[in-house]
């Protein structure tokens, strides 16, 4: 079916491709470019329209156009914002049109919280990224269009999976236990983006991946505390506010197809040993061992990955009539991942509706957005794959365990293919939003309107998976079967009232905003498991019936009532005034620490409209200095943590009465002050623009102090019911700097070169981790990895950044590397740990005292390279993104580079290259030599695409795209992105080749 829709796809390029012979013999092609009249930049979406006729085109993202008309037509050009231009084309076939601005329509307009704002008006960080300038290639989620341009804004995904989840830290993280991802609102609907069922196992979707990437118009990122402070409890972390697509009023109507077919493959190599190194390794090691061997050469990276072939399609339908504007879009994406058998699918509709109504007076807006999301999940056998034996063969038709080759000591690794072959692991999950905005602009008073927001957020999904007997992993069970449902409710009301005011004796201005917010949260996870099945055939005809099970659901829900308000003032236009207090009360806090206040206030100071500033406008085309400190919060904890709650046992748990077993109830441990933590955040900021603005930028400081953190601390036995409770302790502070600047590098009439780049720097350390500050307190060890039972590699302590590596500092030889264990490098008599790390402290031994902070999975530097050149027809961008001063743990290679891997495990495991330099026989988890730098530059993306311009009444573009086409890193590992810094058996990503298509009628 797909290698179908590929073929019908290709077919349909190929006959629009030789369509150009519709061009009518008796008219004339007309080309140009249109611009603003004031900065001389392309204008796109500029509409073209031939007068008395139904044709027309519209300009590219350049502003460049191509259309076929009647000879001796005359043409309107018309643009939102701007004035209309007719132009009588007469013996011209080019015509350059310079747009004026239209004083009585809003210049640049950016989205924030509850409203909008002229750019020139904004007092706080906002930084809006629209749609000419989002990321190329096969996005799945849409975070992925905005990966690398905007400034202290870090998007790491945590695998290559399709679809998977990803983190977003703006301005680093302000939380250890709690989010640290910032509020998402899409459409004016804010939505909770926690995983599906936490601690589940259909957790770790991405919250976006609904969205359908084509329907988005804008991403506006709002990152201090007086753009954020408006969502209060929310706010901490950052709001990313999202806004779709829409027809406007008056506007012809359009039909635009969207569509890219993709291959996907492995970008980066394997460090295991293959075959004949194995081989000479167990005879160099373990020669009795040899027997145990095959004769095969199997590469079981090879046999678990795949070609990851990829397709979308989008058809969207945008018209407007009187008073009114309209957008229906529809569309489907089919992702296959790397690992053999995942695979994602997502089919969308979107729905944008617009009246006018009363004479302008009543604005009803109305958004609906619905997906099918299909996935196939792969088991996660990258760290099979890394330790089975390569000399032997996948299958084996003597085999009870499905025809695969198995060892028959169940300590012994599985087949990677058995496990992805016979794993059958579905998800399915419907959701949809939407909401309908109302705005009556008070006949009684100038200014004055009143707004209502009805929103909803609604999921409905499904996981299913199916292991059966034959897998060697199931032989302890025979077999299993889970299933876990989710039900996820959201719904809004958000009221208020807004009043604007020109007081011209004073030279002020006004914007007022009062409201009220209502949102409540419902979230049930029905879960159940079966094992011991009569059956190993899995399908819509098989219940596969067992004779073991367990169920359980679990229902949640929590409810966030606010009230808000916020004023901008101008003075003179050139003092800018912004004041913001939000009063939440949460459901997830006990009730006498349930309701705080989030306040914020921001200056801003046109100095350009200064009359002493008149000599800089030579030099400046803006310049602005903006100051802001506020208060939020994060809330983002998890329900019911408060309160005295219980947990049901299970059979493991039950008490036996006579010939009678009841299951039990057990209490948890909760601290009933538990409240959210506060985050205080000062930022200074200067925008500024150069060459008429040709030039701009802006560059930002910050300081974000947060108290009260929530985390899992010890508590003494007999203090409360459990040993570890979630409470508020310390503190933790995050510093920085930024760099934005936009240029327009060439603008000529055939050849346009407009380059972005941002940069950030940020300071993350903890002040505090205790209620009395106590300089002896060591902190608290995190960051699990895999090795040993119950290892941990980083640590929480105050004066270091949060999640440091803790480590043991190894004691390098004459040629830098790394001694090796079981040598009395000391000459001591013994062999222990002072022959191969330093002893820190000075004390006779080398123990866990010994162990120091060392580096951090944290960037000292962020950096983003947007370019985008325009020659004629043609067009080639590029996004490149750098991390540098970050560290990762390379978990892969301490868990796999040791050769008792080969010398004492049941089965001789296959090992990580890097034993080969390091010589170790046992692992050494805590060896300082496994913290690496990570630091990275990758090519995001890189596009070349070619828009026909012969062709009659269509606008056509063609394109090639390739996603990470490299990264340039002395990181050793597979990748050196991960979320918190610890490489251990990640989902591989891919380098993707992507051709597509974009029409336009």
């Amino acid at each position: 079916m797909k290698r179908g829709l590929i073929t019908c796809f290709s077919s349909f390029l190929i006959a629009i491709i030789f369509s150009s012979n519709l061009i009518a013999q008796s008219t004339v092609t007309i080309s140009g470019k249109v611009t603003d009249a004031t900065d001389n930049l392309g204008l796109p979406g500029v509409s073209i329209q031939e007068k008395g006729t139904s044709r027309g085109g519209i300009t590219d993202f350049e502003g460049n156009y191509s259309l076929t008309v009647e000879e001796g037509a005359t043409l309107i050009f018309s643009y939102i914002g701007y004035l209309p231009v007719e132009i009588e084309v007469g013996t011209q076939t080019t015509i350059n049109i310079a747009l004026e601005v239209n004083p009585t329509e809003l210049s640049e307009v950016l989205v924030i919280g509850y409203g909008q704002q002229e750019k020139g008006d904004v007092t706080g960080v906002v930084q809006a990224v629209d749609a000419k300038d989002f990321n190329k290639g096969a996005i799945v989620s849409p975070d992925q269009l905005i990966t690398g341009k905007v400034a202290g804004v870090q998007i790491t995904s945590n695998s290559g999976e399709p679809g998977g989840q990803t983190s977003i830290k703006i301005r680093g993280g302000t939380s250890i236990n709690a989010s640290n991802e910032p509020l998402y609102v899409i459409d004016g609907v804010p939505i909770d983006n926690s995983p599906h069922n936490p601690g589940g196992f259909s957790s770790g979707r991405n919250p976006l991946n609904f969205l359908n990437p084509s329907d988005i118009e804008t991403f506006t990122v709002l990152k201090d505390a007086s753009a954020t402070a408006i969502y209060g409890s929310r706010g901490a972390n950052g709001v990313i506010i999202i806004t779709t697509k829409r027809g406007s009023a008056g506007s012809k109507t359009s039909v635009t197809y969207d569509g890219y077919v993709s291959v996907g493959q492995l970008s980066s190599s394997i460090d295991v040993l293959n075959a004949e190194q194995f081989r000479n390794v167990v005879t160099a090691k373990s020669p009795s061992r040899l027997s145990v061997l095959g004769d095969a050469d199997t590469n079981w990276f090879d046999e678990i990955l795949q070609t990851a072939v990829g397709q979308n399609h989008n058809l969207s339908i945008t018209g407007g009539g009187e008073n009114m504007g309209y957008r229906v879009s529809v569309g489907h994406m089919d992702q296959d991942g790397i690992l053999k058998t995942s695979n994602t699918q997502r089919t969308s509709f979107s729905l944008n509706y617009n009246h006018s109504l009363l004479n302008d007076a009543l604005t009803i807006n109305t958004n609906l957005k619905t997906s099918l999301t299909k996935d196939r999940f792969a088991p996660n056998v990258v760290g099979s794959a890394y330790v089975f034996d390569p000399t032997q063969a996948v299958y084996d038709e003597n085999s009870q365990w499905g025809g695969y080759f198995e060892y028959d000591n169940d300590l012994a690794p599985d087949n990677p293919v058995s496990t992805i072959d016979q794993t059958q692991d579905f998800g399915e999950a419907f959701r949809s939003i939407g909401n309908m905005e109302f705005s009556y602009k008070m006949p009684f008073l100038e200014g004055l309107s009143a707004k209502l927001n009805l929103g909803y957020d609604i999921t409905n999904g499904e996981r299913e998976r199916f292991q059966p007997s034959t897998l060697r992993g199931q032989s302890s069970t025979n077999g299993e079967l889970r299933r876990e449902d989710y039900k996820r409710q959201n719904l809004l009301l958000d009221a208020y009232l807004n009043y604007k005011k020109n007081l011209e004796n004073i030279n002020s201005d006004f914007d007022v905003t009062l409201g009220y917010s209502y949102q409540d949260f419902v979230n049930e996870f029905p879960s159940f498991r079966a094992w011991d099945l009569d059956t190993d055939i899995f399908g819509l005809n098989s219940t596969s019936p067992a004779t073991e099970f367990t169920a359980t659901t679990s229902i949640q829900e929590n409810r966030l009532i606010s009230f808000f308000g916020r004023v901008n003032y101008s003075f003179m236009d050139r003092y800018l005034l912004t004041l913001t207090v939000r009063r939440d009360g949460s459901s997830r806090f006990g009730e006498s620490d349930r309701w705080g206040i989030f306040p914020s206030a921001a200056l801003a100071w046109r100095i350009l409209d200064e009359p002493f500033a008149e000599p800089l406008t030579k030099v400046f085309s803006n310049l602005k200095l903006r100051v802001g400190y506020g208060i939020t919060g994060n809330q983002d904890i998890g329900n019911y943590r408060y309160l005295a709650t219980y947990t049901q046992g299970d059979a493991m748990t039950s008490y036996q009465f006579g010939d009678q077993y009841v299951t039990t109830l057990r209490p948890n441990g909760y601290d009933a002050g538990l409240k959210w933590e506060e985050t205080s955040s000062l930022n200074a900021g200067l925008d500024f623009g150069f060459f008429e603005g040709r030039l701009t930028g802006a560059i930002e400081y910050y300081q974000k102090n947060t108290k009260d953190l929530l985390f899992d601390v010890s508590v003494a036995a007999g203090a409360n019911l459990t040993n570890i409770i979630l409470t508020n302790i310390g503190e933790v502070q995050n510093n920085g700097v930024e760099l934005s600047l936009d240029g327009v590098v060439i603008d000529k009439p055939n050849f346009d070169w407009n380059l972005a780049v941002n940069f950030s720097h940020n300071k993350n350390e903890i002040k505090a981790l205790d209620q009395i500050n106590d300089p002896n307190f060591e902190g608290y060890t995190t960051g699990g990895i895999s090795g040993g039972v119950g290892n941990n590699i980083q640590i929480l302590r105050v004066g270091e950044a949060v999640n440091a590596f803790y480590v043991y500092d190894h004691i390098l030889d004459e040629n830098g590397d790394p001694l090796v264990d079981g040598v009395d490098h000391n000459g001591d008599g013994t062999i222990n740990l002072a022959d191969m790390y330093q002893n820190i402290n000075g004390d006779e031994l080398v123990n866990d005292n010994d162990k120091r902070p060392y580096k951090s999975p944290a960037p000292n530097l962020l950096f983003g390279l947007t370019s985008g050149m325009y020659y004629k027809n043609f067009d080639f961008s590029f996004t490149m993104r750098g991390s540098l001063g970050n560290y990762a743990y390379n978990n892969v290679a301490s868990n796999n580079g040791y050769y008792n891997r080969v010398i004492t495990e049941i089965i001789p495991n296959n090992i990580h290259t890097s034993a080969l330099q390091t010589g170790f026989t046992s692992p050494q988890y805590f060896s300082d030599y496994y913290v690496e730098d990570a630091s990275f530059l990758r090519m995001d993306n890189i596009t070349l695409g070619y828009t026909a311009k012969q062709l009659k009444n269509v606008q056509m573009r063609l394109y090639g795209t390739v996603q990470n086409l490299f990264v340039l890193t002395d990181y050793s590992g597979l990748d050196p992105e991960s979320n918190n810094g610890i490489d251990n058996n990640l989902y591989p990503r891919s380098r993707t080749f992507i051709l597509g298509v974009n029409i336009s009628l």
